[in-house]
């Protein structure tokens, strides 16, 4: 895969998954949890500023960016929810870290996929403690922990 599809297909992936954490937030929100939900929804926002730094950043390199959202599953179940954000995270990781180098000659584009590895770790380890913290106190404790205004 060239730069140009790379990029064309991390902002696909973006865009979906913040839809995909904006879903989820309401669905959180709408079962009381809100603490929760503002974290994913948080998320969600986050997600969706890369995907369009990314279009614009296609845009400076006189590329055209496509208009596609990859697809992902809406999930119900919290802990679930968690475990998948947490497997995408880990998978995302190496590759993004990996694309870099196609980036060596292209000095803009490399230091937002730097950023963006370190927001992607940052949300990772958020994720892999919150999982921990439902192994520690159970679901029914995690649940009353994310109760709230």
């Amino acid at each position: 895969m060239d730069k140009i599809e790379f990029l064309k297909e991390m902002a696909k992936g973006w865009f979906g998954n913040s839809q995909q954490h904006s879903i989820h937030a309401q669905l959180l929100k709408q079962r009381g949890l809100n603490k929760l939900a503002d974290m994913i929804m948080a998320e969600s926002d986050e997600e969706w500023e890369e995907a369009k730094k990314v279009n614009a950043r296609l845009i400076e390199l006189g590329e055209m960016p496509c208009v596609e959202i990859q697809t992902y599953p809406v999930i119900t179940d919290i802990k679930e929810m968690l475990e998948y954000d947490c497997k995408e995270a880990e998978e995302a990781l190496p590759m993004m870290s990996k694309a870099l180098s196609m980036f060596d000659d292209d000095y803009v584009t490399r230091h937002m996929f730097e950023e963006f590895i370190i927001d992607e770790q940052d949300h990772f380890r958020w994720v892999k403690g919150h999982l921990c913290l439902i192994e520690q106190i159970g679901m029914d404790n995690y649940i009353i922990e994310m109760l709230g205004e």
